[in-house]
């Protein structure tokens, strides 16, 4: 168990574990509202 503390907190395996955590963060955002681009979508002022 000292072991895996002293392992969690080396400063390599902590900056790889937040990064891991804000990808997987970022992937499932983007899961959610597609990969659609900006662009695609209809621009509201054209009926004016």
């Amino acid at each position: 168990m000292k072991k895996l503390k002293i392992f969690f907190n080396l400063p390599y395996v902590l900056w790889v574990t937040r990064m891991m955590y804000y990808l997987l963060i970022l992937l499932g955002l983007l899961m959610i509202y597609g990969f659609k681009m900006t662009s695609s979508s209809t621009y509201i002022y054209n009926e004016f």
